[in-house]
């Protein structure tokens, strides 16, 4: 099972929810950068009206191949209840994703709002077969048992790839 994890990160918690997962399951890591180069408040006072207004990022890499990989997992920060301008821009940077099993993860300090319901219909209209979301809190990125049902949901969206 070839699985990569494609994330953005400003803060860390995304990051270390990507990592965590990649370490139970193996999988390759695709970090995607904002060239905006957020500072903290930027991210609330620039970064945060972007997403609300489904803004794309100029973002490294600039096109993410991954026609190599059996299952395909998209993490983002929650910006004012949306994916963040990177996310935005990676999933429309995706290369070889039709039909892909995929699934999406978010964190947050709270709720997810709409996120994990935007994310999946961009992805959608991208042609990747969504098979399950996970809304993580910062608190969860730090607890085991919650990284490892996203885990958990990467591995049976594989298992019914083959299955199928």
């Amino acid at each position: 099972m070839l699985v990569c994890i494609i994330y953005h990160s400003e803060t860390g918690t995304t990051r270390a929810v990507a990592e965590q997962v990649a370490a139970l399951i193996g999988a390759d890591l695709i970090e995607v950068k904002d060239l905006a180069g957020y500072s903290k408040v930027g991210m609330y006072l620039k970064g945060a009206p972007r997403a609300a207004q489904g803004k794309k990022a100029d973002i490294e890499p600039a096109v993410i191949d991954v026609s190599g990989y059996d299952t395909v997992v998209v993490g983002t920060p929650v910006w004012a209840g949306n994916p963040t301008p990177a996310i935005n821009a990676a999933i429309n940077a995706l290369a070889g994703i039709e039909g892909k099993p995929t699934v999406i993860f978010c964190t947050s300090g709270g709720a997810p709002r709409k996120t994990l319901d935007l994310l999946k219909a961009m992805l959608a209209d991208r042609g990747a077969d969504v098979r399950g979301a996970v809304p993580l809190t910062a608190r969860d990125a730090g607890k085991p048992e919650a990284v490892e049902a996203l885990a958990d949901l990467v591995r049976r969206s594989e298992k019914e790839k083959i299955v199928q």
